[in-house]
């Protein structure tokens, strides 16, 4: 689909809703919030680390986001619908077996919860609290104790191309750079390169211990809605690979999204609770492997940050996406410094 065609869909299916229907839009996604119900459609685009270009591929992603996501949900992830047009310019959401119409998309349909409840909007307000924290690290463990256990996704290889992935858009990064760390992507894709190489050994290690497991991938407050028992929602489907991970970059993710909202003492508390009862840290090499996450997932966010940017189709959109970019690209030279400092070969 197009974003006209996507104007029309919310055109059409307005017509059914209390009030307007809101259009959130990621760098792989369009995702129309309705009275009651969310439809989140995949954009038709294709970069290294995901293929949505073809209408099968679509299908076949939505029906993974329905599989995979019922993991840690209930009742919340309903179906995939067909999106369907009948004549020229009239695309409405539906099952086609009571249409006409030609299927032009898929795309997933959800339950809406009250966005109020989502855990980045009550953090941006500083009401997360220490028990909102214990809920998710309970729920967390249950989930990774649970899941499957996968050897041979995590190497010293795999981790090298992933920090060193999308760099199309380093210019972009560099561009945005103080003038005085013009050189902070060079010397920090060196420093990352080196450090993988040295600590090779553990990395199989924990793969081979049982580390390595199929998780959620993209574990972040925008993805949590903090109700009686927290909801975690939206893991990764489109590619297994950034699902399929070590815990400690899961739990990496968490922190690094809890210091970007300056809470860095909720996530001191949220590993200490979860290591408590899971430990996934048993010595000082993995104490290194959890700062690298660290630093690999706020290197991620820079990047589709930055995507999000070269995406933006007005200069208000991409006002507010710089200002998410840069706070991510300022995190990440925070951690890099850290990392420099801490990590000795």
């Amino acid at each position: 689909m197009r974003i006209e065609q996507i104007n029309e869909l919310i055109a059409t299916t307005q017509k059914n809703q209390t009030r307007e229907i809101e259009l959130i839009e990621t760098h792989i996604s369009w995702v129309l919030l309705c009275d009651e119900f969310v439809y989140k459609i995949k954009k038709p685009v294709q970069f290294d680390f995901l293929d949505f270009s073809t209408l099968s591929l679509r299908k076949h992603f939505c029906d993974q986001e329905i599989k995979l996501n019922r993991r840690l949900t209930e009742n919340i992830y309903l179906n995939v619908c067909e999106i369907y047009s009948i004549g020229k310019n009239i695309n409405v959401i539906g099952n086609k077996a009571k249409s006409n119409g030609k299927i032009i998309d898929y795309c997933v349909k959800m339950k809406r919860l009250d966005n109020h409840r989502l855990m980045r909007n009550l953090l941006k307000k500083q009401l997360i609290k220490p028990l909102h924290i214990q809920k998710i690290v309970d729920q967390l463990i249950n989930f990774h104790l649970n899941t499957q256990i996968v050897h041979g996704t995590v190497n010293p290889q795999i981790l090298w191309s992933d920090f060193n992935n999308l760099r199309q858009v380093d210019s972009f990064i560099n561009h945005h750079l103080e003038s005085n760390n013009a050189a902070f992507l060079t010397e920090t894709y060196s420093f990352v390169e080196r450090f993988i190489n040295n600590l090779a050994t553990r990395i199989y290690e924990r793969d081979l211990n049982g580390f390595s497991r199929d998780c959620h991938g993209d574990l972040h407050s925008g993805n949590i809605f903090l109700l009686d028992e927290p909801i975690i929602f939206d893991c990764i489907e489109f590619n297994d690979h950034f699902r399929q991970i070590d815990i400690l970059n899961e739990l990496a993710f968490f922190c690094t999204d809890l210091t970007y909202y300056h809470q860095p003492e909720l996530s001191k508390f949220f590993i200490k609770k979860y290591t408590e009862v899971f430990p996934v840290i048993e010595n000082k090499l993995d104490e290194a492997l959890f700062l690298f996450y660290k630093l690999y997932r706020s290197n991620v966010k820079v990047k589709v940050n930055a995507i999000k940017c070269m995406q933006a189709r007005s200069p208000e959109i991409y006002s507010i996406r710089f200002r998410i970019f840069k706070g991510y690209l300022d995190l990440m030279q925070h951690y890099a410094t850290l990392f420099k400092q801490e990590v000795i070969f």
